[in-house]
């Protein structure tokens, strides 16, 4: 567990924490340009935007988090998530959700596919909140689509 200053952190908070602390996020060879990319990436984001993003990914289930990955990147919109995943995403929160998702498909590996999975993360979320929200035990609320 990562040092998180004397602030708890809700987990099922939609707020981003304040005050945080952050190590070193990468570490690989100086000499890729995909590395040069992520990295000049990283210094677009605050020290506390990403411990928030990685206690986001700390919360996530790894078989809900892989669902989650492949519908976003499923061009066809045959994949629907699971009930039980779509309540494990409402209850990891909508910011944690978004995050997650601008992060990943900023990657060098995906960005060029974020124009289309981003609008499509926030209709994977307001489906969920339609589906199961009444069931979430936090208030959840619909992602404008603009």
């Amino acid at each position: 567990s990562h040092p998180t200053s004397s602030q708890e952190i809700d987990q099922y908070s939609q707020q981003e924490p304040e005050n945080v602390n952050l190590s070193s996020p990468i570490e690989a060879p100086e000499n890729s340009p995909v590395v040069k990319y992520e990295r000049d990436l990283m210094h677009h984001y605050s020290h506390k935007r990403l411990e928030f993003l990685h206690v986001c990914l700390e919360k996530m289930n790894s078989d809900c988090g892989n669902e989650i990955f492949k519908n976003m990147l499923d061009e066809t919109n045959k994949q629907i998530l699971t009930n039980e995943c779509c309540l494990h995403l409402l209850n990891i929160g909508k910011y944690c959700h978004l995050g997650l998702a601008q992060i990943i498909l900023s990657i060098f590996e995906y960005k060029d596919i974020a124009t289309m999975a981003i609008p499509k993360n926030k209709h994977i979320w307001n489906d969920c909140v339609r589906r199961v929200g009444s069931q979430a035990g936090t208030q959840v609320s619909l992602e404008e689509l603009n």
